[in-house]
Formats: C-alpha cells, sequence, structure tokens
C-alpha cells in the first residue's frame, strides 16, 4: 500500500494555536493539543520526591561519564549510572563507587571479550601519594573475532577517575601502555599514577584498543573498557 501525505500537516512545524505538530513513526504527522490544555497535569507529592531523587542521581552518574565520554561507551551507559546510583539513594547509603566494579562501558563491545577479567589478573595497590595497578595476563588480549586485512598491535590504558560526588565534578588520571605486537612475549603491565590532593572514592577503568600502523584505531569496534577497580583510597593506604 503506497504512503500518502496528510495535506493538512505537509510542510507544517511547531504551534498552530492550542495545537502543536507532531511526528510519529506509527502515524506520521499529525496535530495534537498541548499536553496540559485540555485537562491539567499536576504532579502528586510521590512523583515530585521521585524528579527530585532522579535529578540528585544524575550528579554522581554525570561525574563518571563525562570521564570517560570520550574513551568508549555505548548508548546506555548513562542510564547503567543513573540506575545504578538511584538504586544506591534507594537503600540509603551514601554515593560510592563499589557498584561500579565490572561495569562494561559498551554492551556491544566489551573488555571481557578481549581479555580475562576476574580479580586474580588485578592488583591494585598504594604508597603514599601514588596508585599502582599490575596486569598480569596469561595471553595478549584476542581480537580474532576481527578480520584484519593488515597486521596489528594493541595499547592497554588505565584511567583512574575521582568523583565529586556533590558537583558532578571529576580529577581523571590516563596513563597508556606501550603499543605492544602479539609477537611479544607475554610480560606483566604496570601503571602508576598520583593520587589527587583530597580525593575519596576512585574507580579504574582498563581501555584495551587494537592499533594500526602503531596508532590507536578509534572505533568502538576495535577496543573494550571496563571498571577493573573501585573503592575508597583510604582502603587502600598501607
Amino acid at each position: 500500500m503506497a504512503k500518502g501525505s496528510n495535506v493538512i500537516t505537509h510542510g507544517l512545524s511547531g504551534n498552530l494555536g492550542e495545537h502543536t505538530l507532531v511526528k510519529s513513526k506509527r502515524y506520521g504527522p499529525h496535530l495534537r493539543r498541548k499536553r496540559g490544555t485540555v485537562k491539567p497535569a499536576p504532579l502528586n507529592d510521590q512523583m515530585k520526591q521521585s524528579t527530585q531523587q532522579m535529578a540528585k542521581a544524575n550528579i554522581p552518574a554525570k561525574a563518571i561519564f563525562d570521564a570517560v565520554r570520550q574513551e568508549h561507551k555505548d548508548g546506555e551507559l548513562w542510564n547503567k549510572l543513573v540506575a545504578l546510583f538511584r538504586n544506591q539513594q534507594k537503600a540509603g547509603i551514601p554515593y560510592n563507587t563499589t557498584d561500579l566494579k565490572g561495569l562494561e562501558c559498551h554492551s556491544g563491545f566489551k573488555l571481557q571479550k578481549l581479555m580475562p577479567c576476574t580479580d586474580q589478573y588485578f592488583q591494585l595497590s598504594q604508597t603514599a601519594d601514588r596508585m599502582c595497578l599490575l596486569l598480569t595476563l596469561p595471553a595478549h588480549p584476542d581480537w580474532s573475532h576481527m578480520e584484519w586485512k593488515e597486521a596489528f598491535q594493541y595499547r592497554l590504558s588505565a584511567i583512574a577517575v575521582y568523583p565529586d560526588w556533590a558537583t558532578g565534578g571529576f580529577v581523571k588520571e590516563t596513563v597508556h601502555g606501550p603499543i605492544t605486537e602479539f609477537t611479544d612475549s607475554i610480560a606483566p603491565f604496570s601503571f602508576e599514577w598520583n593520587i589527587p590532593a583530597g580525593a575519596g572514592s576512585y574507580i579504574v577503568f582498563l581501555l584495551a584498543a587494537a592499533c594500526e600502523k602503531g596508532r590507536p584505531v578509534n572505533n568502538a569496534h576495535a577496543k573494550g573498557m571496563r571498571a577493573v577497580a573501585a573503592g575508597t583510597v583510604n582502603s587502600l593506604a598501607t
């Protein structure tokens, strides 16, 4: 059946009196009354409280999301973060990063698919004002599911985020490992960085990126990123 055009709404946009033009996949362009013009839609107290709590959960979610959004993410990361901090609210516990450990930043292209991510391969330690992440992998990350026309390498990076729960701000420390050939012998990877003054909670992401001609490939399908450690700075003090 041929799809025709609506001569009434064709070419229109915006508002027409008390009506507004909407575009629907199911009904196509059509006019409807503005919300609230026929029947007021006041928010009850429960809905108002829920809205306020959701707005508060957006603040800690923003700290984590803004820190990693340029590294590797999918379209659901924001919703996952808001839901996580909303659950902490409902449980009546202070915002923290502990529940973020194991979070994959992209559900389609996961770090877990490229390499094992269990605790036995990751060791985070703190000395004075520095942190160190030590990786002892049994094998190189595996991109065998990709069809590469040319030889490629990879790079591992540690990204530490120290969020400010009150403002949604953050301090971020990024340490890149070497460009590694798949023919290289397996050796531990070590990443060290400074702890920001006054830091409380932290979360450490590990980013694996395939490289071509010594440069990381800036495509989601060539990466994986996961939260491999999380907690509070004081808990690591020795």
